[in-house]
C-alpha cells in the first residue's frame, strides 16, 4: 500500500509565500555591524527566525491561473528565490494600473515573496521615488494594526534615534537600514551595503527600507491579521470550513505527485465555495485595491503610488483593478463595504471547538508553523473561554482531523483522482469504506468533527501488535 499523508514540511505549501497573511522576519539586531559581518550575521538570524524551505508550485500555480504572459513573468519573478543581485537600472516595472478618474496619480503593483530576497520591487522605489509605497504586511505591530497607517521616516527616525524613544525591534532595524542607504553614495548599484542587504533580508523589508530611504508614504493597505482570523472562525458555517480542509487536502496530495503525473494539474481554489480563499484572499484583495485607490485620488504633493503585495494577492488585485477600469469606477467598493470587510465579528459559540480545531488544522495544511502559531496568539482569549463539552470537543477533532486516514478520506470526498493517486495500486481493499468512521463525523456528511467511536477507532486501528517480536522467555 503507497497511501500516505503529505509529510508536515510538504503540506505547509499551497504557493512559495503562503504566509498567505504575511509573515516578516527580521535579523536580531540593536545596531548595524560593518558590511563583512552583517552578511553572516543577518543570514543567521534570519534563518533563526523561522525561514522554512516550501515546496516550489510557482510553475504549477501559474500554469492553473493562465494569466498574459507579462502577468505570468511577474509571478514567477515574485515567486523565484534571487541568489544574486542587479543594479538599480530602468527596469520594467512590475503592472500598471490604469488610472480611472481624473486627477489619479500613476499606480505600479509588485507582487513579492513574504519569504525571499526578491529585490525588483525596492530597487524600483529606490529609483523612481514614488510619493507612497502601499504594503499588504505592515512593518511591525503598530503599523498593521489599523487599515491606512502611515510612517513617516523622518518622524520615525527622530522619534527612535534622536530622541531615545521606544520602538520595535523590526521598525528600529528598518530605520537605520534607511539611514545607511541615505549616507550611501549615489546610485546604489556600486553600495556594498546594498549588495549584503539584497542578499540578506526578505523583500518586503527591503521594500520598506527603500520607502524611507526615498521619504515615501510607508501605507499598511491590509486589514489586521487578527480580523482575517476571526472572520475565518466564525464567518463560515461549520461545513464550509469541513468542505474547504477536505479540498485543501485534496490539493496537498496533488503536490506531491510528480509533475508529468495526470493529477499533477493544480486547480485554482474558488471563494464561493473555499473559505480560506474568501476570507483570507479574496476579501484582502478588495481591502487592498480600495487602499491603492486611497492613496492614488489623495491630494496634496503629487508623486507615484507603488503597492507591493504577496504574490497569492497579486492576480486578485490585478482583478478587481480591472473592474474598477471597465466601470469607470462604479464597481468599486463602497465605504460601507469596506467596514463590513473590516470588522471581526464576535466569535460564534456554535460548535466553537471543533470549528477552532478544523481552522487549525486547515491553517497546519496552508500555512507556515509560524503562522499557525501567530493565528492561536491572536485567538487566545477565545481558546481560554473554552470548557466542559467545548474542550473535549476541541481536542478531539484536532486529534481527528489530524491525523493521515482524515486526510485521506477528506481528499476522497472532495477529489477522487487526488485520492486514487494517494493510495496508488493498493488492490484487495476498499480504501474508502475503510475510512468510513472518519468520514462519518464530517460535518459536509451531517457529523460534528468527531464522535467517541471515531477516536477508538483511530487509536485502535492505529495501534501495532508487537508481542510476535517479544523474546521467549526460557526456563
Amino acid at each position: 500500500c503507497r497511501a500516505r499523508a503529505p509529510a508536515r514540511h510538504e503540506t505547509r505549501a499551497l504557493s512559495s509565500s503562503r504566509s498567505a497573511l504575511g509573515v516578516v522576519f527580521f535579523p536580531r539586531t540593536s545596531l548595524l555591524p560593518p558590511h563583512p559581518a552583517m552578511a553572516s550575521a543577518a543570514a543567521a538570524r534570519v534563518v533563526a527566525g523561522g525561514v522554512a524551505p516550501k515546496i516550489n508550485v510557482a510553475s504549477r500555480d501559474a500554469q492553473a491561473k493562465s494569466p498574459a504572459s507579462r502577468r505570468a513573468s511577474a509571478v514567477a519573478r515574485a515567486r523565484r528565490p534571487t541568489t544574486a543581485f542587479v543594479d538599480v537600472v530602468e527596469s520594467e516595472p512590475g503592472t500598471l494600473l490604469k488610472p480611472f478618474e481624473e486627477g489619479m496619480q500613476k499606480s505600479l503593483l509588485f507582487g513579492v515573496s513574504h519569504m525571499m530576497n526578491n529585490h525588483e520591487a525596492a530597487e524600483y522605489i529606490l529609483n523612481s521615488k514614488p510619493r507612497s509605497v502601499v504594503v499588504e504586511t505592515g512593518l511591525c505591530k503598530a503599523h498593521q494594526e489599523k487599515r491606512g497607517t502611515v510612517f513617516n521616516f523622518a518622524e520615525l527616525f527622530a522619534s527612535i534615534h534622536m530622541a531615545g524613544g521606544a520602538a520595535e525591534e523590526a521598525l528600529a532595524f528598518i530605520t537605520r537600514v534607511a539611514h545607511q542607504l541615505r549616507l550611501e553614495e549615489q546610485p546604489l548599484a556600486g553600495s556594498p551595503f546594498w549588495a549584503q542587504m539584497k542578499t540578506q533580508l526578505p523583500a518586503e523589508a527591503l521594500v520598506y527600507a527603500a520607502a524611507f530611504a526615498v521619504e515615501a508614504r510607508l501605507v499598511f493597505g491590509d486589514r489586521p491579521k487578527s480580523t482575517t482570523y476571526r472572520r475565518l472562525v466564525s464567518c463560515p458555517t461549520l461545513k464550509e470550513l469541513d468542505e474547504t480542509f477536505a479540498k485543501q487536502s485534496a490539493r496537498n496530495y496533488r503536490l506531491l505527485v510528480p509533475p508529468d503525473h495526470p493529477v499533477a494539474t493544480l486547480l485554482p481554489p474558488d471563494p464561493a465555495t473555499d473559505a480560506f480563499e474568501r476570507v483570507c484572499i479574496a476579501e484582502r484583495d478588495t481591502i487592498l485595491a480600495h487602499t491603492i485607490y486611497e492613496e492614488a485620488v489623495l491630494q496634496g504633493t503629487p508623486g507615484a503610488v507603488v503597492a507591493v503585495v504577496g504574490s497569492d494577492h497579486l492576480l486578485g488585485v490585478e482583478r478587481r483593478w480591472a473592474e474598477m477600469v471597465a466601470s469607470g469606477g462604479k464597481s468599486k467598493a463602497s465605504a460601507e463595504e469596506i467596514e463590513q470587510l473590516m470588522t471581526a465579528p464576535e466569535t460564534t459559540r456554535e460548535n466553537i471547538g471543533a470549528r477552532l480545531a478544523i481552522m487549525q488544522r486547515l491553517l497546519g495544511l496552508r500555512c507556515t508553523e509560524s503562522l499557525v502559531a501567530d493565528a492561536f496568539e491572536a485567538l487566545d482569549a477565545d481558546m481560554n473561554t473554552l470548557e466542559g463539552d467545548e474542550i473535549i470537543a476541541f481536542n478531539a477533532t484536532s486529534e481527528i482531523y489530524g491525523a493521515p486516514r482524515m486526510l485521506l478520506a477528506a481528499a476522497a470526498e472532495a477529489d477522487d483522482a487526488a485520492f486514487d493517486a494517494a493510495v496508488g495500486s493498493a488492490t484487495g481493499v476498499d480504501f474508502k469504506k475503510e475510512l468510513e468512521p472518519m468520514r462519518a463525523v464530517r460535518p459536509a456528511n451531517g457529523g460534528v468533527g468527531w464522535s467517541e467511536e471515531a477516536i477508538v477507532w483511530l487509536r485502535t486501528t492505529g495501534a501495532v501488535d508487537v508481542s510476535s517480536l517479544e523474546t521467549p522467555r526460557t526456563e
